[in-house]
């Protein structure tokens, strides 16, 4: 299975049916949640439950749920059940996780044969690594504004099955999770939809596990690439730019920080969750192409994004 391929894939309603497996009083199959999802008689379409058995299948491709013998859902044997229903915060987090399973899915840039080329969340990966590696201080991303073109020029092919994203229809999903997952804000441009890369809140994420002392910069930024693989100093990333000969992302041509997490970080930096310094005889970058002044350290504040 594959994150992607089911078009009408919502992460969103992906908590809720985790939350009501969590609170059912006996095991749950997909037709189980399709009744309590769309019941009957709420608009008797055919493709009316297509939403809800597209997010099912999506949540199985990542491992978020399980299948028993019995035809029964579960939680997957990987997702520790909270003490009560998942909040936003401790959903995002936890789909993070899953998404982002190196162990499943191994190197996503390596072609394997028919559906391993899109099983678990290679897909989903591939597409959140390219659209990651674009400049956060450009144009908002749509596919019929600048996502062609630009993965046109990047992957230097017309091609499609080699880019990232091959059509609308999967771009339409991908948008859906990269929301969902912190990395993009919608734009707020007039007349320039689509999103942003800009992973403020899956930043605030990685940034939980950091201890509230001072880091060097290059450390940080190790740490978020750790936690975010999607980002710059991540494997998929990483992958990525060896298909391509060069990272896409004008603030690494720059030598600075890549432009989502520069940007990311000066944010998060506003509403007091960082502070950064720079301090003689040490080693620092630029976190954005526009700024004059090298940051060496950073020290992160407890707390974060509910």
């Amino acid at each position: 299975m594959a994150v992607l391929n089911p078009p009408r894939t919502l992460p969103g309603l992906g908590r809720a049916i985790v939350n009501h497996l969590l609170d059912a009083r006996r095991s749950s199959s997909e037709e189980d949640l399709v009744a309590a999802f769309k019941p009957e008689g709420m608009n008797a379409g055919t493709e009316a439950a297509g939403g809800l058995r597209n997010t099912i299948s999506s949540l199985r491709a990542i491992n978020v749920l399980d299948t028993n013998t019995d035809g029964s859902l579960q939680l997957g044997a990987r997702v520790p059940a909270p003490k009560g229903p998942f909040n936003v915060t401790q959903f995002r987090r936890m789909l993070q996780t899953r998404v982002f399973d190196l162990g499943r899915d191994g190197d996503i840039w390596i072609t394997q044969p028919g559906d391993g080329h899109t099983s678990g969340a290679r897909d989903l990966n591939r597409a959140l690594t390219w659209v990651m590696a674009q400049d956060a201080l450009g144009q908002p991303l749509s596919w019929t504004a600048n996502l062609q073109t630009l993965q046109s020029g990047q992957f230097g092919t017309n091609d499609r099955e080699t880019w990232a994203i091959v059509n609308d229809t999967r771009w339409v999903a991908a948008s859906r999770w990269i929301l969902a997952l912190g990395l993009a804000t919608p734009s707020v441009m007039k007349d320039r939809a689509g999103v942003v890369p800009l992973p403020v809140t899956a930043v605030d994420d990685a940034l939980a596990n950091v201890p509230e002392e001072r880091i060097g910069i290059h450390d940080l930024l190790a740490r978020i690439g750790q936690a975010l693989p999607v980002l710059h100093g991540g494997p998929m990333r990483a992958g990525l730019v060896s298909i391509l000969g060069a990272d896409p992302d004008p603030g690494i041509e720059a030598e600075c920080t890549d432009s989502s997490v520069g940007q990311s970080l000066r944010i998060l930096e506003e509403r007091g969750r960082v502070t950064f310094e720079t301090l003689p005889d040490a080693q620092g970058i630029r976190l954005s192409r526009f700024d004059a002044a090298r940051q060496t350290h950073a020290i992160v504040k407890s707390g974060g994004i509910a």
